[in-house]
């Protein structure tokens, strides 16, 4: 299951998850629920949808989930994001730091709504940062991106030299599986297109976490 891969270098990509008609309908469906006609990222869209909800239980995200756990897996949070061209990426961070969960007890994945690379808003991940666990973090200088999750810049990890950025490319459909600790962040959208991806998080029963005045995580059955 390739989970050796993922323990050694905090991510894991997972290819052709959801079909191209999938990611159009979970697209379509966001357009739909962007009650304000904005492109704020949607948080914890699976409560509004079902639909969301049962791409989230995909069978082969959840046993991969369960196989890092050890345990059984239940849904945390959600949250789409549009993108739109000129939106500023993530800062660099690490998604423990705001969860606060237990080792091996939680993983976040990152689907792939179009095809995604630099240009247009993709990730970096810096490999095997996550063996470091808790880093220190500062605030960012950076000003507030228009478009984006009001948390996304205002504080950044500062990364050890010895981590070096990548930014792999990732297709349509396809999922990464982010470890708790891995330090990632998200390219500036320099294309002419939104860049549409959907955030799935997953906490192993019955495991702490922190819900977050923004996020308000709770955990949630997913469909089996």
């Amino acid at each position: 299951m390739n989970i050796s891969f993922f323990d050694d270098k905090g991510y894991l990509i997972l290819e052709n998850i959801f079909s191209h008609n999938e990611c159009n309908e979970i697209v379509k469906l966001a357009k739909e629920y962007n009650e304000k006609n904005n492109y704020i990222p949607i948080m914890n869209i699976h409560e509004l949808s079902n639909t969301i909800l049962k791409y989230m239980s995909n069978s082969k995200i959840i046993s991969y989930a369960e196989e890092i756990f050890k345990g059984d897996a239940l849904g945390l949070q959600t949250e789409y994001f549009f993108m739109p061209p000129g939106t500023k990426g993530f800062s660099p961070h690490q998604d423990n730091t705001y969860v606060q969960a237990d080792q091996n007890s939680f993983v976040s994945a990152w689907v792939a709504l179009t095809d995604i690379n630099r240009k247009n808003g993709g990730l970096i991940i810096w490999p095997e940062s996550h063996k470091e666990e808790q880093l220190e973090n500062k605030e960012n200088e950076d000003l507030p991106s228009e478009n984006q999750d009001p948390n996304a810049r205002k504080m950044k990890s500062i990364i050890p030299k010895k981590y070096k950025a990548l930014s792999p490319d990732i297709s349509k459909g396809s999922v990464m599986l982010i470890h708790s600790w891995l330090v990632h962040a998200s390219n500036t959208n320099n294309s002419l297109k939104n860049r549409n991806a959907l955030l799935c998080t997953y906490i192993k029963k019955g495991a702490d976490f922190r819900a977050g005045n923004y996020a308000k995580r709770k955990s949630f059955e997913l469909y089996k």
